[in-house]
């Protein structure tokens, strides 16, 4: 008898989870995810007059976070154009010259508990100069958010060239 009834009620979750499946994956190709993008456009340089004493490679940076709450984009900006800036000083450089970013932040309308993927794309190229780097991101008024106090919850470097 138990074994009986142990079989009807697997089968029983089975069928449950199936449909269940069904329900979810039916919602994922309608509404799985909406996104905000957002870019600098084209390549910016601050100093148009300035010519750098030493110009070096183009370097780019991704990298993705996770956040709850809310998104501040031009914080991530800050955040990421200070590891690429870190990483151009490692090469040689004290300054960021054709600055350009792309901002995409992906969230799920199935889940309700205001979680949302930032992937922030960072370049610009390397250089040498006497005036100091501006040590802010270009184009941050062009930066979409969404309002809400912001909790980094995870933060990856996707690459870095």
């Amino acid at each position: 008898m138990f074994d009986y009834c142990l079989r009807v009620f697997s089968g029983f979750c089975n069928d449950q989870f199936k449909l269940c499946r069904r329900l979810y994956d039916s919602k994922a190709v309608d509404d799985d995810a909406s996104s905000i993008n957002s870019s600098s456009g084209s390549a910016h340089s601050r100093k148009i007059n300035v010519k750098p004493v030493k110009s070096g490679p183009r370097v780019a940076h991704t990298e993705q976070f996770l956040c709850k709450g809310g998104v501040d984009t031009g914080r991530l900006l800050d955040l990421s154009r200070k590891a690429l800036y870190s990483r151009a000083k490692a090469m040689g450089g004290n300054v960021l010259l054709d600055e350009q970013w792309d901002c995409s932040i992906r969230s799920s309308k199935i889940q309700r508990n205001y979680e949302f993927k930032v992937t922030i794309h960072y370049s610009a190229t390397v250089a040498r100069t006497f005036f100091p780097d501006a040590q802010r991101p270009v184009g941050v008024e062009a930066a979409k958010g969404i309002k809400g106090l912001m909790t980094i919850l995870d933060r990856h470097e996707q690459f870095c060239y």
